[in-house]
This record gives structure tokens, sequence and C-alpha cells, in this order.
């Protein structure tokens, strides 16, 4: 593996104002092999926008600029996910019967009409199926893989899902990989100066059915709803348990 090379000056200010949402809106491009960020600035930022960081119900009715939500999804799909398979996807809810199908499953919450964005996060239990061929072909491109390691890793991963199937916990697995870009949605947005509400309160076979996931030849779930905007007003800190109560060594406590 090719030793990793250190981010530039500018490139780690350019990161620096994206965290901190003062971005000029030029996107800042991943770099092969790059080390993370050691830029002390940049990591005061990070740490606030991520201290600073509400769910939000009221937003501003603008739409948000297209070229952005195009970015700020392509940084979402660079969440990690177990064997790189990305067995997760994102659903962007637009029409407006759909919407007001999914408000219906998302028990009526106000944020589902009213947000500009609005995304369902899709966990995909058998996901892997579809994309390990096109994932390996990226693989194969960038020297990563030579053929006979694909074969073999196919081989693994098949393996390894049907331990999950047998268990009855695929859909469990692909849950944690939605969640998790969820996850790196929240932060992407708010890096922009957005807000977002993630809501797991629905009918998730009502939600489904209104997005067309219950018609899927797989069987897909909704990891969570995800409202995003520009936020009315910001919510009080409602604050946290210290770290000593939700943080353990070695043991969970019974």
């Amino acid at each position: 593996m090719n030793e990793r090379a250190n981010h530039s000056e500018s490139t780690a200010a350019k990161e620096t104002a994206a965290v901190a949402g003062t971005a000029d809106g030029t996107a800042v491009t991943a770099t092969e092999d790059a080390a993370p960020t050691t830029d002390a600035a940049f990591r005061d930022r990070f740490a606030a926008m991520m201290r600073n960081r509400r769910s939000h119900r009221e937003f501003l009715p603008d739409a948000l600029p297209e070229d952005e939500v195009r970015e700020f999804l392509d940084l979402v799909m660079t969440s990690p996910s177990a064997f790189n398979m990305q067995d997760r996807a994102v659903v962007r809810i637009e029409d407006p019967d759909v919407r007001a199908a999914v408000h219906a499953a998302a028990r009526k919450q106000r944020q589902v009409l009213e947000a500009p964005l609005l995304l369902a996060f899709i966990a995909e239990p058998d996901g892997w199926e579809d994309t390990f061929d096109e994932v390996a072909s990226q693989y194969l491109a960038a020297g990563r893989w030579d053929d006979a390691f694909a074969a073999e890793k196919r081989d693994r991963i098949a393996d390894f899902q049907k331990q999950r199937r047998d268990l009855g916990r695929s859909r469990e697995y692909a849950l944690r990989d939605a969640t998790i870009a969820a996850s790196f949605a929240m932060l992407a947005a708010e890096a922009r100066g957005w807000a977002t509400s993630p809501m797991t309160g629905f009918d998730e076979e009502a939600l489904k059915a209104a997005i067309g996931a219950d018609d899927s030849a797989r069987d897909v779930s909704v990891a969570l709803l995800l409202a995003v905007g520009r936020p009315v007003g910001a919510p009080k800190d409602p604050g946290r348990l210290p770290l000593e109560r939700r943080v353990y060594v070695d043991e969970y406590p019974l």
C-alpha cells in the first residue's frame, strides 16, 4: 500500500472553512491516500459544530440549491459500510403526493411536509449481491485487488452474509450501515449551515408503500427519515448526561 500523503495547507484551509460553514461553495475533492488533517483550528471548529448540532422541526421554505444538495449527498455516500459493499441507499422524497403519504406514515410530523429536503435512508440486507461487481471493478481498476483476490472476497462475503441470514440478523446489520450514512448526513448538513431532524417514529410498512419500497425485489428496511433545510431559530441545548454516566471501561454494568 502506498504511503499516505499529507494534506497541503490549502486543502486543510478549505476543509476548515467547509466545516465552519464559510466555504465559498467550491467542492473539496478527496485526495488519494490522504491522511486525516491534524490542523488544530479545524479540530476545534469540527468539535464546536458537533456540540452545537440540534434537531430542528421548523425550516425555512426556501429550496436548497441543487448543486449543493448533490455535493451534500455525495459526501453522505462516503460513509463506511461493511466490506465497502454500500448496502444502503437514499430516497429523495419530492413529489407532493408521495410527501403526503410519507407524512401520514410518519405520524403527521410537520417537518416531513415543511423541510425543503426529505430523505429516507434504506437498508438493503442483501444489497451486496447488487453492488459487488461494481465495487470489485473499482478495486480492480485502482490496483487494490486482482482477479484471484476478487473471487476470494466474493466467497468470503457470501459466507459472512449466509451466517447473518441464518442467524436472522441480515436486517440488523444493514440498518447499521444505513444509520451510519444518516449520521454522516447530519454532520455534512451542519457544516453547510443546514439543520436536520432525524425521525424513527413511523409506520415502516406504510412508509415503504409510499416510496415504492414494498414492491422491491429485495426485502429492504427504512432506517430513518431525515428532514433537511435552513433552520428557523435555534433550539436551546437540552444537555447530555455526564461522560462517566454513559461510557464504561471493559464491562457494561448490569
